[in-house]
């Protein structure tokens, strides 16, 4: 059942500093991806400012939905993104899209990258705003990104599969 992939990035989640939600839109608006357009989705006490200085047709401010709602979203996004100052443990939200074989981009922090097959190609060094730019400007490769979600979606099925997780913890156990 393939959903028809849209011309869009997401971004869900709190719009505050921690997030990087800020140098998320630069680094977007940095990008060569002129047909793209980035949605945010959330609410934080970023949300008016950032609404007032991105007044841009490429930046569309959703702000909170429902969960229903924002998986709708996802699953036609070209991917999802987060930029992310915090060190984060489980990803929800990329779970959710790599679920949906939608790709993500992420800093390089914390838990992230042991939700995604190892060498995964579009996470980021944490704080380099350059670097998020290129691995915005991947997701013009629409035959790659299709691969990477596809990857993706098999990896994060085989790792919260039940008997991994039960063969997981009693590793631990012993």
């Amino acid at each position: 059942n393939e959903v028809n992939k849209e011309k869009y990035i997401t971004y869900a989640g709190r719009i505050s500093e921690e997030k990087g939600v800020k140098e998320l839109i630069s680094s977007f608006l940095n990008s060569s991806l002129n047909d793209m357009s980035l949605k945010i989705i959330g609410k934080g006490p970023l949300l008016d400012s950032l609404r007032q200085e991105y007044d841009n047709s490429s930046v569309e401010f959703l702000g909170e939905m429902s969960n229903a709602e924002t998986l709708k979203i996802i699953s036609k996004s070209t991917a999802v993104v987060t930029a992310t100052k915090l060190y984060e443990g489980q990803p929800v939200l990329l779970c959710e899209a790599s679920a949906l074989s939608v790709p993500a981009i992420f800093p390089d922090t914390g838990g992230i990258n042991e939700f995604f097959p190892e060498n995964y190609s579009l996470s980021f060094k944490q704080f380099d705003y350059k670097e998020l730019t290129a691995k915005l400007e991947n997701l013009s490769n629409q035959e790659s990104i299709k691969k990477i979600g596809e990857e993706n979606k098999k990896y994060i099925q085989d790792y919260l599969d039940g008997d991994y997780l039960i063969q997981k913890l009693n590793e631990i156990i012993d």
